[in-house]
């Protein structure tokens, strides 16, 4: 609080102060004067002037008190609708050694935080503190990238079948397989080791394992961006919905369970060779 605003202050409650002396005074005299004056009438009369004197002021003393108390409790009530954990946010909001003290009690906070986090250690299933993968834990982000791989999957193929919480990724995509193994056969089956291993396995799923699901992740969500946008075969041409989930020439994956991209009945528009 700057010296200008104490000043001010002060200012503000003395000449308050001096109003409301200077006031008692002046109803208290002129009181004074007018009972003197109402007792020079006879004596009868003297006793009604000075009866209706003072139950005037008395009267007036009564309606001020009403009118001060009103005010007090207004005064009061709308103080209490202030939120009790009032936060100063700047300077001039509290004095300034309050001020120094709110800071000091900040930063002294700030440091025992900041020295009470883990250093150098990591717990299982979560990435180390301070590095590319801090709080996250990676069972649940690989877990989580299954609706998010759906999700964009059902715009290319809305027929895909409805994501069952147990069925493998390897039998839910099998549909888009011709789209996905184009350049790397193996891409599903390692994406579905990778979800059940973090479905069943008891030991938690590394940094390298989730850094690998997700490097897998966005390359089928590039393969599926890039179809969605594209709209059509490279020959002008798009295979009917029905040929996605019932190839007329088989199942395009081998008996060892890998993708066989020439058995495709999508190769002669993707032209794979």
């Amino acid at each position: 609080m700057t010296w200008r605003s104490t000043l001010g202050s002060f200012l503000y409650h003395a000449t308050f102060t001096l109003c409301f002396i200077l006031t008692t005074v002046t109803v208290a005299g002129s009181c004074v004067s007018v009972v003197l004056q109402a007792r020079l009438a006879s004596r009868g009369v003297a006793n009604w002037n000075v009866l209706i004197v003072v139950g005037s002021y008395l009267a007036l003393g009564i309606m001020s008190a009403i009118i001060f108390l009103s005010r007090r409790h207004t005064g009061l009530k709308q103080l209490k609708t202030i939120p009790k954990p009032y936060v100063a946010i700047k300077g001039g909001d509290v004095p300034k050694p309050i001020s120094d003290l709110i800071a000091e009690e900040y930063t002294r906070a700030c440091i025992a935080a900041a020295a009470s986090r883990p250093t150098g250690r990591t717990h299982p299933g979560w990435g180390a503190p301070d590095s590319e993968y801090d709080n996250v834990h990676f069972r649940s982000a690989i877990l989580q990238t299954i609706l998010d791989l759906d999700s964009l999957a059902r715009k290319f193929l809305p027929e895909l079948p409805a994501l069952r919480p147990h069925r493998p990724m390897i039998e839910h995509l099998r549909p888009l397989s011709f789209v996905l193994l184009q350049d790397d056969p193996c891409r599903l089956k390692d994406y579905d080791e990778l979800i059940e291993q973090a479905r069943y396995d008891e030991e938690e799923p590394t940094e390298d394992d989730w850094r690998r699901c997700e490097e897998i992740v966005e390359q089928m969500k590039t393969i599926l961006a890039f179809y969605i946008n594209a709209g059509a075969t490279n020959d002008g041409r798009r295979p009917s919905r029905d040929q996605y989930l019932h190839p007329p020439h088989g199942d395009p994956y081998t008996s060892d369970g890998f993708y066989s991209a020439a058995s495709s009945p999508m190769a002669p528009y993707l032209q794979v060779t």
